[in-house]
């Protein structure tokens, strides 16, 4: 640890001297970024210099310049982040870690409002129902964010904002296509447009690939089949003004996909498929008024998802011949809230949310032993509610405090009401030196499955968090440039666990003691001439204790997750109509756990270090028409984020992107 510890003293120092040089030396053909406004942070319009919160934001711009990949390669290259799935064959589970934090302790937001698949076992959103295609921006919110936003908000907050019609013209539009390794294509086209009173855009992407086999095949001559996936996503978004200070949003998503999937590790699966489907349809309105503005919004949404293996070809050793299974889940989201600027110093953000959720799910197998049917679970009995009112000030001095102070309090049908907090000090010196510190609370309510699944538990308690934050960021006159080096520290009490049973149902959800997770972030970018740098590094330890026997018996809770990740990229314009970039990213080793056939036990196991190399390149024929190729893992370096399944070794994109 201490040697790590130098390593990252040495990459500030190194920051510093390179932020130090940049502030005299930014070239004029730099991406002006004057102090980004934000949304997420405290639910209202907010500079990113005068929050004590750690945001991050992917703007358009870098959206458009690496739209070959996917949201989640996006996100697992910002520090903090390990998301599982995201280097493996299209449609595999992105399992979100958040500075240690479990799955599903990650909030996702689709422009402000929560989005879930009831019927998983955490309930989280899957990522791969949205690309980069449909998305304007992304804001991601550090820490526990549970006073704002409520349950799953426990190691932070991902806010992706949809595309808009932004134009000054009534009709514009936008194509692209993509084609690269695997047999992967991906196209959008779209078309947008502002008019008297409101904007619209309407837009379709479609997605195939012929992907590669998801199970490793450890022996090399056993003929695993690739497993690919059909994607298809319509996003639509309209705002009119119904009066000077009166704007009604609509929006909705209708995505889905459907992809191949093996046995297991190690283990091919020629007639496994999953048919996946999101539906989601949003309402919004906007009263603005001389010192605030007031907004309503309702969401409705509907998860689907079918697993069907109908064994026209049976693996060897095979326990099932044929396979099907469905989960389904509805969720509604109302939400009113005010943000009211009281003086020049002091605003406050207060509301109400009520979320509800429901879930089917049936299973049913042949075997040797004849039929298997699952008790179903119903959307009549599997459903819960939650209804929360919360508060948050925001007091700002000229003297360059901040202070956001804040409260939540939720019922939930089953296990009752609880309570979170924010309070959020920061100092920002000469507009150029910011001191933060973060005491929050955050909650996560158990699933529908951990509730009701035939391993289900009523009597769960919500995992309930305590996170603090403290670190220094510096920015360079203009913004352009800046380092942010901070200690996160993370308590989680009645932490979710899935115990196994020796005899029938053979696994069911308890609730353990605690865990606790902490670790250093340390992240910069700054602009040198034509070059632009951004690096990162994130250190990272946990654990989970419970009582066994009375006495306390500590695990690493830290499966699949690293204890030190780093980025580093340079960029390079070359003119300006070429830009090259390269991306390297290490990952340290990890555990990993698998159920041995052999043995009959769970077991663990050690998962290599891994570096990767990446390169990218785009050329602007004119100002509406580009051309890019993205080369991924140019190394071909053969590594596993899951035991026992393939990650892409080196793959290309190719594309041409249009606007008219």
């Amino acid at each position: 640890m201490l040697k790590t510890l130098q390593k990252i003293f040495l990459f500030v120092g190194l920051c510093f001297a390179q932020f130090t040089f940049a502030q005299n030396n930014v070239s004029t053909v730099a991406n002006k970024n004057l102090d980004e406004v934000i949304i997420t942070g405290n639910k209202t319009e907010q500079k990113q210099s005068q929050t004590g919160k750690v945001v991050t934001i992917l703007s358009d711009s870098i959206l458009q310049k690496y739209q070959s990949q996917t949201i989640t390669e996006l996100l697992t290259r910002q520090a903090g982040f390990m998301i599982v799935g995201s280097q493996n064959t299209s449609g595999t589970n992105q399992d979100v870690y958040l500075r240690g934090a479990s799955t599903g302790n990650t909030l996702i937001l689709i422009d402000g409002m929560p989005v879930y698949d009831p019927s998983g076992i955490s309930s989280n959103f899957d990522l791969n129902m949205i690309t980069v295609a449909e998305c304007e921006r992304i804001e991601i919110l550090k820490g526990a964010q549970s006073t704002l936003y409520g349950s799953d908000a426990v190691a932070g907050v991902i806010n992706i904002f949809t595309k808009k019609g932004k134009s000054n013209q009534p009709i514009s539009g936008s194509a692209s296509v993509n084609a690269g390794s695997y047999g992967t294509y991906r196209a959008t086209v779209g078309i947008n447009g502002a008019f008297n009173k409101g904007y619209y855009n309407v837009q379709y992407t479609r997605l195939q690939s012929d992907g590669f086999s998801a199970a490793f095949d450890k022996d090399g001559n056993k003929g695993f089949d690739n497993d690919g996936i059909r994607q298809n996503n319509i996003l639509a978004n309209v705002g009119y003004n119904l009066t000077k200070n009166l704007q009604v949003k609509f929006r909705t998503l209708i995505n889905g996909y459907k992809n191949d999937i093996d046995a297991g590790a190690f283990a091919d699966e020629k007639d496994y498929t999953i048919d996946q489907k999101f539906k989601m349809f949003a309402l919004g309105l906007v009263h603005s008024y001389a010192k605030g503005k007031l907004t309503f919004n309702y969401g409705y949404s509907k998860s689907e998802r079918n697993f069907v293996d109908d064994s026209t070809s049976v693996e060897k050793g095979a326990f099932n011949k044929y396979v099907k299974q469905f989960y389904g889940g509805d969720t509604h989201y109302a939400e009113i809230y005010n943000s009211l600027k009281i003086n020049d110093d002091f605003e406050l953000v207060a509301g109400a949310d009520y979320r509800f959720a429901n879930t089917d799910q049936t299973y049913v197998s042949y075997s040797q032993y004849g039929k298997y049917a699952s008790p179903a679970l119903g959307a009549d009995t599997a459903k819960t509610n939650i209804f929360s009112v919360y508060a948050s000030g925001l007091l700002k001095t000229n003297a360059g405090f901040f202070l956001e102070l804040g409260g939540r309090y939720n019922n939930h049908s089953l296990y009752g009401s609880n309570f979170t907090y924010s309070f959020n000090p920061s100092y920002l010196i000469d507009d150029q030196l910011k001191v933060f510190v973060n005491l929050s609370s955050g909650f996560k309510a158990p699933s529908l499955y951990q509730l009701y699944s035939p391993y289900g538990n009523k009597g769960l308690k919500p995992e309930k968090s305590v996170s603090t934050e403290a670190g220094i960021q510096a920015f360079s006159k203009d913004k352009n440039s800046n380092i942010r080096v901070l200690y996160f520290d993370r308590n989680i009490k009645d932490v979710i666990y899935f115990e196994s049973l020796s005899k029938a149902p053979y696994g069911r959800y308890i609730n353990f003691d605690k865990q606790h997770d902490y670790g250093w972030e340390v992240e910069g970018k700054t602009q040198i001439g034509k070059f632009n740098l951004w690096a990162n590094v994130t250190l990272l330890q946990g654990a989970i204790t419970t009582q066994i026997a009375k006495k306390d018996t500590t695990y690493n809770n830290l499966f699949r997750r690293p204890e030190s990740i780093i980025n580093f990229g340079i960029g390079y314009s070359v003119s300006p109509k070429l830009y090259v970039s390269t991306n390297l990213r290490s990952i340290g080793k990890r555990t990993d756990r698998f159920y041995n056939s052999a043995t009959f036990k769970t077991e663990s196991v050690t998962l290599n270090a891994y570096t990767t190399l990446d390169f990218y390149a785009e050329y602007k024929f004119t100002k509406n028409i580009k051309a890019y190729v993205d080369l991924k893992n140019i190394t071909d370096e053969q590594y596993f984020d899951v035991y026992g399944y393939n990650s892409r070794r080196f793959n290309f994109m190719t594309g041409l992107s249009i606007t008219f």
